[in-house]
């Protein structure tokens, strides 16, 4: 993978804000809601792919230095185009908090989905955030 790296069934140690992401999520509204309220973003969160890129890339209303999402399973699977745009953003914040000294993201999934994400990633002519799929 290039950009942000996920992790795959590792259990990481944490002392910051752990957000646990549900199974059976097929709803990018659901999706996006969930995270909003899990990571507070702020009242103009528009529950939308670019409110939510932007958001997560900011995070600066969290005092926590360390942010864990933690997926149970792939949201959005069965749908590979919201889907893939759910995993670039992630992959884009990852990478952006890497050179940021600000947070530290980390994104795990369980070790099953590893190849599955990865062909999704690879496959990557997702739509663009602009567009609502």
């Amino acid at each position: 993978m290039e950009k942000g790296d996920f992790t795959f069934g590792k259990c990481v140690e944490s002392n910051g804000l752990i957000v646990k992401v549900p199974k059976d999520i097929q709803s990018k509204r659901e999706l996006l809601e969930g995270l909003g309220n899990s990571l507070k973003f702020p009242d103009y969160y528009g529950v939308n792919w670019d409110a939510f890129d932007e958001c997560i890339n900011d995070l600066s209303w969290l005092p926590d230095r360390d942010v864990v999402i933690r997926h149970l399973d792939l949201p959005l699977d069965g749908n590979d185009s919201l889907a893939r745009t759910y995993l670039l953003v992630l992959m884009d914040a990852i990478a952006r908090w890497k050179s940021e000294s600000r947070h530290h993201l980390t994104v795990i999934f369980p070790a099953e989905l590893e190849p599955k994400i990865q062909a999704l990633i690879a496959s990557r002519e997702a739509t663009p955030l602009n567009r609502t799929p």
